[in-house]
């Protein structure tokens, strides 16, 4: 009878021993195969291609999404944000992603028209560009490119060109705006009307006045709340 129940209580306790071995090789198997989560790919979501004025913010955030090696969202990532040289600022330089694996920045383009560009870091991954397109600002300023105080005979035309530029506050050339011509001298101009191309340029061919002396020539900018203009001196003999 006592070794009965001797026995009884060797096999309860093999067989506990025997189950706890099976959950701790269960548990080992387990772990092996559940590797730590890491910052494998980093990818722009939205925000990228945007076009704006010069010196503004773009209208949406530039948002970029990481995510780890098994394709899931990885949340409590540093992510950086670097504007180059000439492209304007960010909200912050360096933001966390969120339990979306998303971070986001306001962009402010800089003072330059054209493209800027953006690096997106994570780590050591390979980093992200994005571009945005600066466009230039309203026209605020005209003045003289080439053409002025030249001397010819009365009635002949200019061997160069009148040239005006269109710039915005900060100096970008303005394209598509309308300036007209004037004198006061009775000479005439190859059009009286032009608009300037892509760097802001205006310019005319002009012929002298049948009067000897200085002929004044203004360029006006037009379709602007505060027209703007710009006095040529030129000089028949």
């Amino acid at each position: 009878m006592a070794d009965s129940i001797g026995r009884q209580r060797f096999d309860s306790v093999d067989r506990i021993i025997t189950l706890s071995l099976i959950l701790v090789v269960a548990a080992s198997c387990k772990d092996s195969t559940a590797p730590t989560p890491v910052a494998t790919a980093v990818s722009v979501t939205s925000g990228s291609a945007q076009t704006a004025v010069v010196g503004t913010s773009l209208a949406a955030p530039v948002v970029v999404k990481v995510t780890d090696q098994s394709g899931n969202a990885l949340a409590g990532v540093a992510v950086m944000f670097s504007p180059s040289a000439s492209s304007g600022s960010v909200s912050a330089a360096q933001v966390t992603t969120d339990a979306n694996g998303s971070a986001q920045v306001s962009w402010t383009l800089g003072t330059v028209a054209g493209s800027d560009s953006m690096t997106v870091t994570v780590g050591t991954l390979t980093p992200l560009a994005v571009v945005a397109t600066a466009m230039p600002g309203a026209p605020a300023v005209l003045t003289i490119v080439s053409g002025n105080d030249q001397t010819a005979p009365v009635d002949s035309t200019l061997s160069a060109v009148l040239a005006v530029k269109v710039a915005d506050q900060y100096g970008n050339g303005v394209p598509n705006a309308t300036v007209q011509w004037s004198d006061d001298a009775g000479g005439t101009f190859a059009t009286a009307t032009t608009v300037t191309d892509v760097n802001g340029i205006a310019q005319v061919g002009y012929t002298l006045g049948p009067a000897a002396g200085a002929e004044d020539v203004v360029a006006t900018l037009m379709n602007v709340a505060t027209p703007m203009s710009a006095s040529f001196v030129e000089i028949g003999n």
